[in-house]
C-alpha cells in the first residue's frame, strides 16, 4: 500500500505545474498518511530498496514522511545503514530528524560518523551538528563522549554547538 501512495504522489508532483500546486499535494499526502498510516515493515521494506539502489528511488523523502506518521525503534538499523553511505547524502539530514525523536542509543556510531561529513554545499554543517542534537536526545554516556571529542573541534560551529549541548547536560 505505501508504494502505491508513493508512487500515485511522485506522479502528482512531476505533473505539477507550480509550487502551490505542490504544496497542495503535499498537504493532500500528508492527510492520507495520518488517515492510514503505513506499517512499520512497509517503510523499512521502502527504505531498504532506497539503500540498496538511491539513484533508481526518486521518492525517498516521501517514504520519510510517511515513517514519521509511524515512529518505531524498529527503523533505526536501515536509518543507520543509510547515513553510514556518504553518497546517501540527499536523505542525512532527515534520517538525522528521525533518528533524534526515536533515541534510540544503536544510532550512537552512525550519528558519529555523520559528525565528519563534510560537503561544499553544506557550508553550514548541518549534517554533523544535527548528529550532535540527535546525541544529546539519545542521553547515553557514550553519546557524551563524542559530543565532549566534538567540543574540541577546529571548526568553530562544531565546537560551539556541542559546548552548548554540554552546558545544558
Amino acid at each position: 500500500m505505501l508504494r502505491n501512495t508513493v508512487e500515485k504522489y511522485l506522479k502528482l508532483f512531476k505533473d505539477s505545474p507550480n509550487y502551490r500546486e505542490t504544496d497542495r499535494i503535499a498537504d493532500e499526502m500528508k492527510k492520507e498518511f495520518d488517515t492510514s498510516p503505513p506499517s512499520v515493515s512497509e517503510v523499512i521494506q521502502e527504505l531498504e530498496k532506497y539503500s540498496s539502489n538511491p539513484a533508481d528511488y526518486p521518492a525517498a523523502s516521501f517514504v520519510i514522511m510517511a515513517a514519521w506518521r509511524n515512529l518505531s525503534k524498529d527503523y533505526t538499523p536501515i536509518l543507520c545503514h543509510i547515513l553510514n553511505d556518504e553518497s546517501n547524502n540527499g536523505l542525512h539530514e532527515s534520517v538525522i530528524e528521525l533518528l533524534d525523536v526515536l533515541r534510540d542509543e544503536r544510532a550512537i556510531p552512525a550519528l558519529s560518523k555523520a559528525l565528519t561529513y563534510r560537503w561544499s554545499y553544506d557550508e553550514w554543517l548541518n549534517v554533523p551538528r544535527k548528529s550532535l542534537l540527535a546525541l544529546a536526545e539519545i542521553g547515553t554516556p557514550e553519546a557524551k563522549m563524542i559530543i565532549e571529542s566534538a567540543a574540541q573541534s577546529p571548526e568553530e560551529l562544531i565546537s560551539e554547538d556541542a559546548n552548548l549541548i554540554l552546558d545544558n547536560w
